[in-house]
């Protein structure tokens, strides 16, 4: 009520209004050195000093990946023989998206086999007649042992290779498009699908420097799509970078976002908003902060007197101004009658009633004079 009053009063008939607090004030007081000393004090309305956190809210722009992504090739050349990849379809790690013809490796796997199972026999062999007194050099027995270990890794390489005659998906995801059809002939340049786990999304974006201590792992954020009205979704962040880009003087920050219920995709373009703390200021009126040569200050009440505070501006709210400089939490700063404050002069504190008491007895009296006039 009482700002309501300020804004629509001259400076005359608040001049007028505090005369008559004042007036009111020293009717109450039957000693006259006590009159005297409350009608020279200049009539204030203050309001205390307070610790206000200060939270910014970040916004950036990023491009969503998959948490796992990869792009399918063969180990392998040959001519297809089948394909089981259907646009978008999930797969789980292991299933088989595509096979060569692998006649010959299914061969060489039989050939293999035989060789190494012969080798173990001789091997057997020679053991079999040493325990009857034979004397097999040992020197043979070593030869024998060697084709079997040398069977044994001709037969895992022989497996080796009819495994690579089919391509299975590394991990559990979607598949995306394939041009590639029964028959072909494809080598190890020619791309068969690409692969996608987007149950998590992983977004990189860039936050300023000077946030580099407020922003950590497991900072929330919120996501949206960029330029869409969309509800924002919850992540947070998961790792950061370990330099500054000294042209941007900013550092990419990477936030995971849960995508369990399929609603993105790779690539999209999203929103990110980050609320970043800067820490604790103190809060005073926007309209108790001047301006001198020196910079900005405030009125402060400190034993009955004005005191000045030199102060530094860090941000500009809603009807306050966050500063830091010389003063303390809870002190008393001037906000209404300030334009009449000067240094070591004795202050009258009035409540914010008092001061609309005598705005309301001021602006009829002031009234009728006007009209009288």
């Amino acid at each position: 009520m009482t700002a309501r009053l300020l804004r629509h009063t001259s400076p005359g008939l608040y001049a007028l209004a505090l005369l008559s607090v004042l007036a009111s004030c020293s009717e109450q007081s039957r000693d006259s050195r006590f009159d005297f000393a409350q009608s020279a004090a200049i009539p204030v309305v203050t309001q205390p000093a307070t610790l206000t956190d200060l939270t910014e809210t970040l916004t950036s722009v990023g491009t969503a990946r998959a948490l796992q992504s990869v792009n399918v090739f063969s180990d392998s050349s040959g001519r297809v023989t089948a394909v089981n990849i259907e646009a978008d379809q999930f797969v789980n790690a292991g299933d088989r998206l595509l096979q060569l013809d692998d006649r010959d490796e299914r061969l060489a796997v039989e050939l293999a086999t035989v060789q190494l199972a012969d080798a173990e026999r001789l091997v057997q062999r020679y053991t079999t007649v040493n325990a009857r007194d034979a004397n097999i050099p040992e020197s043979q027995m070593d030869d024998a042992r060697a084709a079997v270990d040398s069977a044994r890794i001709a037969l895992e390489q022989a497996r080796v290779d009819l495994d690579r005659r089919q391509i299975t998906a590394p991990f559990a995801g979607r598949v995306g498009l394939t041009e590639i059809d029964v028959g072909d002939r494809i080598d190890t340049n020619t791309l068969i699908t690409t692969l996608d786990d987007r149950a998590i999304l992983l977004v990189n974006f860039s936050v300023p420097e000077v946030y580099v201590e407020r922003v950590a792992k497991g900072t929330p954020v919120n996501v949206r799509l960029w330029d869409a009205a969309d509800k924002a979704v919850s992540g947070e962040i998961v790792a950061l970078d370990s330099r500054i880009d000294v042209n941007s003087r900013a550092f990419t920050a990477r936030a995971a976002v849960d995508n369990s219920d399929d609603r993105f995709r790779p690539g999209m373009a999203f929103e990110i908003s980050v609320g970043a703390s800067r820490g604790q200021f103190l809060s005073v009126p926007d309209v108790s902060v001047q301006w001198g040569a020196d910079g900005a200050y405030v009125w402060v009440v400190e034993a009955g007197v004005a005191e000045r505070r030199e102060v530094s501006l860090v941000k500009r709210m809603a009807g306050i101004i966050l500063v830091d400089g010389d003063l303390a939490e809870s002190e008393q700063v001037v906000m209404e009658g300030i334009q009449s404050v000067r240094a070591g002069a004795a202050l009258k504190v009035l409540t914010p009633s008092e001061l609309d008491a005598g705005l309301r007895a001021a602006v009829p009296a002031n009234s009728a004079d006007q009209t009288n006039g």
